[in-house]
């Protein structure tokens, strides 16, 4: 069984190949150019260096966010409109589970965190590889404060807050420099995760916990 993985809801975009649940090839590019320019081809000679074509693909993944809004619609859309012309199965997963999912396996407690600017944030925590606090929209001064102790930190507001972190939760710890990227590879390992419990859908929807900055707008001149 093959399953493509997208992910865009960062700054680059990246696509994954996994081949009976054994990640075999992925892709990356930060050309300073859009999403919507780059992922498909991406995903295109992802797939021909391994002799594949999208027809070939039996599921479908997205990094569904939190993340950039744009970048996320790009991606899920991207899912979507594959998996609905072959017929197949698509899988949404949360960045912030992606994020987290190299450490899942360690009994710890694992932060999953991405910055929205001005103390704010996007968080999600794992314990013993379940969630245990769902994805959801923070102020870092109030989240923080109700973690646990030796916490593992992820994402790239670990390195934004480390200050606040390591002032705030006892024994801390940083994931590698490398791992606060977001990139397909741990998108692609999470969908295939929730393929093996049978969570998937015939379409997926973008994980947006903020409001858009235009909808924020129209909310201020109403």
């Amino acid at each position: 069984m093959i399953l493509l993985a997208l992910s865009t809801s960062g700054k680059a975009a990246c696509a994954a190949l996994i081949k009976d649940g054994v990640l075999i090839s992925q892709a990356l590019r930060d050309e300073g150019r859009t999403h919507s320019e780059t992922v498909m081809p991406l995903a295109a000679a992802l797939l021909a260096e391994q002799g594949l074509s999208p027809m070939d693909v039996d599921v479908f993944a997205a990094d569904v966010g939190p993340g950039s809004f744009t970048g996320v619609r790009i991606g899920v859309c991207a899912a979507n409109a594959m998996a609905a012309v072959k017929g197949v199965p698509v899988i949404g997963v949360s960045s912030l589970a992606a994020l987290a999912e190299p450490f899942m396996g360690e009994e710890q407690a694992v932060c999953a965190v991405l910055d929205a600017r001005n103390g704010n944030g996007y968080a999600a925590l794992y314990e013993n590889g379940s969630c245990t606090a769902a994805p959801s929209a923070v102020v870092f001064a109030e989240f923080l404060p109700t973690l646990p102790e030796n916490t593992l930190f992820v994402g790239d507001a670990a390195i934004i807050q480390r200050k606040r972190i390591e002032e705030t939760v006892p024994g801390a710890r940083f994931a590698p420099d490398e791992a606060h990227l977001l990139t397909a590879a741990p998108v692609a390992r999470e969908a295939w995760r929730l393929l093996q419990r049978g969570e998937t859908a015939s379409e997926v929807m973008p994980l947006y916990l903020r409001p858009t900055h235009a909808e924020r707008l129209y909310k201020e001149k109403k």
